[in-house]
């Protein structure tokens, strides 16, 4: 079962007629991998499906880190998500979400149209 999700097996520990069983839990790098893949397979169904593609934003797509793709593919699902409700739904902290998103707009790739708790995510790139 544990396999399923991506995470270790668990260790099965025998002490002299009791045993133990060590469960392990997803971490941030394994959710950070499986956001990775998800993001990666949903970008390549994108990417396949669009047939007008410019260079510019193939350029800024390629430099984007799987965290950056993480925030991408919730705010085309949602892009009304505040910052917080991003960092509940990735499972990250305020701070680490406003840290991306700051970065983004800078790099023009998103922007916040209208105000913090009504207004929704414009992304700017293909």
């Amino acid at each position: 079962m544990s396999v399923n999700y991506g995470l270790p097996k668990p260790d099965f520990i025998d002490f002299d007629g009791d045993f133990r069983v060590n469960m392990y839990r997803c971490t941030d790098v394994l959710r950070e991998k499986m956001v990775y893949a998800q993001t990666t397979q949903s970008l390549t169904q994108t990417t396949q499906s669009s047939t007008q593609t410019t260079q510019s934003p193939t350029q800024t797509t390629q430099s984007l880190t799987p965290a950056d793709n993480a925030v991408l593919t919730l705010l085309r699902e949602q892009p009304s998500l505040t910052q917080k409700e991003l960092a509940l739904e990735l499972g990250w902290t305020v701070d680490r979400v406003k840290y991306y998103l700051h970065k983004m707009k800078k790099q023009q790739i998103v922007r916040r149209v209208g105000s913090s708790h009504n207004g929704y995510w414009e992304i700017l790139i293909g």
